[in-house]
Order: structure tokens, then sequence, then C-alpha cells
């Protein structure tokens, strides 16, 4: 009787799984692919490195310690009230 029950589980089963499972539709249509190559406009590409140069940019500074060295920081005490 018991086999018989999960006989019919299993049956009862596959039929509402595969009922309900379909395959996933997407919202829109995907865009189409083209066989050409956009590639090719960034073929030609320069870099202008004049800003390097300009005498704003080497007025810069660094203020405070360049790579930062971090020091004994947080609490002692993480239960104390202050």
């Amino acid at each position: 009787m018991m086999l018989l029950i999960l006989v019919i589980a299993f049956a009862i089963g596959y039929l509402y799984y595969s009922q309900s499972i379909q395959p996933a539709q997407l919202p829109i249509d995907p865009i189409p692919l083209s066989a050409r190559d956009d590639l090719v406009i960034f073929k030609d590409i320069t870099i202008d490195l004049s800003i390097l140069d300009d005498t704003r940019f080497k007025s810069l500074r660094v203020f405070g310690e360049s790579p930062v060295k971090p020091g004994v920081t947080g609490k002692r005490d993480i239960f104390a009230p202050f």
C-alpha cells in the first residue's frame, strides 16, 4: 500500500512539474548580431598626454603622507562606554 502511494505521488508530482515548467522567454527581442567588425574605429586611436605637461598638473601637491601609514586605531576595550 505504501509503495502504491509513493508511485502515485511521484506520478502526480511529475505531471504537475512537467506542465508548469516552461522555457523562459525574454521580455524583449535580443539585438541582432552583425557580421561586421565594429572595433575597426579604435584601430587608429591616439591618447593625448599633453595634460601631463601642463603647469597646472605639475603644480599639484601631495597633502599628508603618501602612502598612508595607519597607526593604532580603534578602542582597546570594545565594551567600554567611551
